[in-house]
C-alpha cells in the first residue's frame, strides 16, 4: 500500500493515528498493560517480620491452634469467640501456609507477643503451659516453651491490688526490648570434637515452602486452663488470649 503524502495544511485529522493491523482489530496495543513490572532475576531485602495471630475467647479453655494456615481476607474463628475476616492487623500472608512468589524469608528469631489487656493470671498460665514449635516443610526447626520466645516488644506492667481480696502481681512475655527475642542463629557455632561449622544465620524459608508455627497449650501436663471471665470478682477482667506469633527477620520481596 502506498500513502498518499499531503502538505501538512491539506492532511486528513486521521493522519497521526497508528494504523492498525488485522490481528490489531478490537484489541488495541496497550503496552502499560502487557509490559512486566517486576525487574526479572532481581529482589529487595527488607527486615520484616511475617506474623499471623492466635485467639481465645473470655472463660474458654485454650485449645492448640496452627498459626500461618489462614491469609488475609480468610474467616478465622478464635476459640470460642466470633468469626472475623482477617486483615493486616491479624497476618500478612496473602496465600495459605507459604509466601507468595517471589518473596523469601530468612527467619532470624520467633517472638510471641500477647495484646497488652490480657490478665496476669491468663499471661502466666499461657507462657507457662503452651508449647511454640516452628515448622517447615513439615520439619521442626524451632521447640520451646512461649515464656522462651520473649515479645521483644510491648508494654511492661506491674503494680499491687488495692484491696485486701488479692495480691500484687507483676507478668509480661519478656523485657520490653526489641533484642529480647529468641534468636535461632549463632555466628560462630562449635561443638567440641568436631569440625568448625558455617555460621547460623536462621532458617530460610522459599517462596511456595509450606511453614507453619503451633501454639500448644494441651500438653504440659496440668489441667487446660481457662481463660478469665469478663467480670470477675477480682481487679483483673479477663479479655482473652489475644496474641501474635512474629518470625523476625529478612524479608527478599520482587522489585517492581
Amino acid at each position: 500500500m502506498v500513502k498518499a503524502k499531503f502538505p501538512s495544511r491539506y492532511q486528513s485529522r486521521f493522519a497521526h493515528c497508528n494504523e492498525l493491523t488485522e490481528i490489531e482489530v478490537g484489541r488495541p496495543k496497550l503496552k502499560m498493560l502487557r509490559t512486566n513490572p517486576i525487574v526479572a532475576g532481581q529482589l529487595e531485602y527488607i527486615v520484616q517480620p511475617v506474623y499471623d495471630f492466635y485467639g481465645v475467647a473470655v472463660a474458654t479453655a485454650v485449645t492448640k491452634q496452627q498459626l500461618f494456615a489462614q491469609p488475609i481476607g480468610a474467616s478465622y474463628t478464635p476459640s470460642g469467640g466470633a468469626a472475623f475476616v482477617k486483615t493486616v492487623y491479624h497476618t500478612n500472608l496473602v496465600q495459605p501456609g507459604q509466601l507468595d512468589a517471589p518473596k523469601k524469608h530468612l527467619v532470624k528469631a520467633v517472638a510471641v507477643v500477647i495484646r497488652s489487656d490480657v490478665g496476669p493470671q491468663d499471661l502466666n498460665s499461657f507462657i507457662g503451659t503452651t508449647l511454640a514449635q516452628f515448622f517447615v516443610s513439615g520439619k521442626d526447626y524451632w521447640t520451646a516453651l512461649v515464656s522462651k520466645c520473649p515479645a521483644g516488644a510491648g508494654g511492661f506492667w506491674s503494680g499491687v491490688s488495692p484491696t485486701a481480696a488479692t495480691l500484687g502481681t507483676s507478668a509480661a512475655n519478656g523485657w520490653p526490648s526489641a533484642q529480647n527475642v529468641a534468636t535461632i542463629t549463632d555466628p560462630m557455632p562449635q561443638i567440641p570434637g568436631l569440625d568448625p561449622m558455617e555460621p547460623l544465620m536462621g532458617v530460610v524459608v522459599e517462596q511456595n515452602q509450606n511453614f507453619s508455627v503451633v501454639l500448644d497449650p494441651t500438653i504440659s501436663g496440668v489441667a487446660t486452663f481457662t481463660t478469665l471471665a469478663a467480670a470477675p470478682a477480682t481487679i483483673f477482667p479477663g479479655t482473652g488470649i489475644n496474641a501474635h506469633v512474629y518470625l523476625e527477620g529478612v524479608l527478599a520481596r520482587a522489585i517492581l
